[in-house]
């Protein structure tokens, strides 16, 4: 009886093992909402168009966060890059009264 049990307890320490590790998946935060179909950048259910850079991205989050009611701008960048500027104007403007996906 003493193999028998030392069998049923590793199979049962494996199967919870990965039934436990299987909810660990590639879940790597990149931004909030954010997709890309193709190379198209997409958040909160709108398509930006492609080959965004990384500056508009932010930008679109900080217009989208600022859109629900929570002001978020970066303002050196919103004066001086303007990639991020033009990116916070979409965000705000296409964000405004969607919502969340």
């Amino acid at each position: 009886m003493g193999n028998i049990g030392i069998k049923l307890t590793s199979a049962l320490l494996l199967t919870t093992g990965i039934v436990f590790f299987a909810g660990c998946g590639n879940n790597i935060p990149q931004m909030p909402e954010a997709t890309g179909g193709g190379d198209h950048f997409v958040y909160h259910g709108h398509d930006f168009g492609p080959d965004r850079d990384a500056d508009y991205k932010a930008g679109v989050v900080d217009g989208c966060r600022t859109s629900d009611g929570d002001y978020t701008k970066d303002h050196t960048r919103f004066r001086t890059n303007e990639s991020y500027h033009a990116g916070w104007e979409h965000g705000r403007l296409h964000c405004k009264g969607a919502p969340a996906s």
